[in-house]
């Protein structure tokens, strides 16, 4: 690790710590300290055209208000380059779902691709893990209270009518990482219990 003056990469794996190789600010001591931190490194970072690998693209944690997780700081920084030039998503390198290399990886038996018919991808956001799933060509499986999006859902009447709007409302929106897709999710449960 090395301050960002020093560093030839800036890897984004979690949201409450920022470590420079010698101080680390936590975010659960000090929110404030931590935000200016990490607005100053990211700007520093952006100045010298750092690139950044991003080891969770997802962007809030289904926790209470929705804290941030790595995509949101890969998106800060996206902003912090100039937005959507070309070079921006050259600099920045986002590992994970909704990304293909992850479920190539999933899929793949010892060189031997497995069947996709025989596969899904379960979770709770919509723009991660049902944009994965859908992009990839799997059945999607959105879990619905457990996660993210369950206060918006539970502010309607019912579970079909909370799930339509919010489907409709993220369908609407052109920068996530569906792209314009429009996602349906293939099946769609209240909560998952194993």
């Amino acid at each position: 690790l090395a301050p960002v003056e020093e560093a030839s990469l800036i890897v984004a794996r979690g949201t409450f710590t920022i470590c420079d190789g010698t101080t680390t600010i936590d975010k659960n001591v000090d929110a404030s300290e931590y935000e200016t931190a990490l607005t100053t490194a990211l700007k520093k970072a952006a100045e010298r055209r750092l690139p950044m690998l991003v080891t969770n693209p997802d962007k809030v944690r289904p926790d209470e208000g929705l804290p941030p997780m790595p995509g949101a700081i890969g998106d800060a920084y996206a902003a912090a380059l100039g937005g959507d030039h070309d070079d921006v998503s050259l600099l920045i390198r986002r590992i994970g779902k909704p990304f293909a290399e992850v479920y190539e990886l999933a899929l793949n038996n010892n060189g031997r691709a497995l069947d996709r018919s025989k596969a899904c991808m379960i979770g709770d956001a919509l723009e991660t893990d049902v944009t994965g799933g859908s992009k990839y060509g799997i059945t999607t499986v959105w879990v619905v209270n457990d996660g993210i999006h369950g206060p918006t859902v539970a502010e309607h009447a019912s579970l079909e009518d909370g799930t339509k709007e919010v489907l409709q409302q993220f369908n609407s929106k052109t920068k996530t990482y569906a792209e314009g897709r429009v996602l349906t999710p293939t099946v769609i449960v209240p909560h998952f219990r194993w």
